[in-house]
């Protein structure tokens, strides 16, 4: 449990978490930036080995079924896959290196990129930013990290408890005093997140708030990659919808193109995880 002053605590807890990676907090701010570049990118991936392979092996196994040889430099490797592709790869590779280290980090890390794939198809067609949809939904669970970090029998435990009923975050706010939207939300702001994050983080799990069309875009993300089962797992359970998010974006659930989006967001999933990167 969380004392009352929960403020005083957030530095505390962030420190014992992994460091947040840098490179992540660039791109946000390249996001915002109009004259972001492929360059720009790829001059901050190649201060990451892990993040430059991943670009390596995205852009060869393009090559590869066209029978070309494999490309050694990033530069060109990032011009085959394009802008978009080098933004999900340094957001998704970034947040690995985070999530991995720290307790519980697999399964969160899977359906956070699950989220963020369904967030992305639904911006396609909803006319929200794409990119900015994907790295919402890589962070939008991360209060879950600190509970691993305060205690972790005891979220294990109102995680598998809500599998009875679906009430995950009234058993955090009866273990830890708060929900992991909240707790997320203070991470973000400790670290300085944009403002649209930190609403995003707070509220993705609201039932009728919409607080902008990102926001709308993660919690429509979030039921349906629970609805869809990926990452599969007993626990995905569906048992509300936000119905002002879906008409924000003038969805249907019934229409072709989200039956198509479903087809996607499934074939993208399990390709993402044959290939082992984002």
């Amino acid at each position: 449990m969380l004392g009352s002053n929960i403020l005083d605590e957030v530095p505390k807890l962030a420190a014992a978490l992994p460091p947040f990676p840098s490179i992540v907090l660039q791109l946000l701010d390249r996001l915002r930036d109009e004259d972001s570049s492929l360059d720009v990118l790829v001059r901050l991936a190649r201060n990451d080995p892990v993040i430059s392979s991943n670009i390596l092996a995205s852009a060869n196994h393009i090559r590869r079924l066209r029978l070309q040889s494999d490309l050694a430099d990033p530069f060109a490797a990032a011009s085959l896959i394009g802008l978009n592709r080098v933004r999900n790869i340094v957001v998704a590779a970034g947040m690995h290196q985070f999530l991995e280290n720290g307790k519980g980090g697999t399964f969160l890390f899977r359906h956070s990129q699950a989220v963020a794939i369904v967030a992305q198809e639904l911006a396609t067609l909803s006319g929200v930013s794409s990119e900015m949809a994907y790295v919402a939904g890589i962070l939008h669970d991360i209060g879950q990290l600190c509970f691993h970090i305060l205690d972790e029998q005891a979220f294990r435990e109102a995680y598998e408890s809500s599998s009875v009923d679906g009430n995950l975050i009234e058993r955090e706010v009866e273990t830890f005093g708060l929900d992991h939207c909240r707790m997320g939300a203070l991470l973000a702001e400790h670290w300085e997140l944009p403002e649209e994050f930190v609403s995003v983080i707070l509220t993705h799990h609201d039932e009728m708030t919409v607080t902008s069309r990102l926001q709308a875009t993660i919690c429509l993300a979030e039921t349906l990659a629970r609805a869809l089962d990926i990452p599969p797992s007993p626990k995905n359970r569906v048992t509300k919808i936000n119905a002002a998010a879906l008409e924000s974006l003038n969805l249907r659930w019934d229409s072709p193109d989200m039956l198509d989006c479903f087809g996607r967001c499934h074939a993208r999933f399990h390709q993402l995880c044959d290939d082992g990167h984002g």
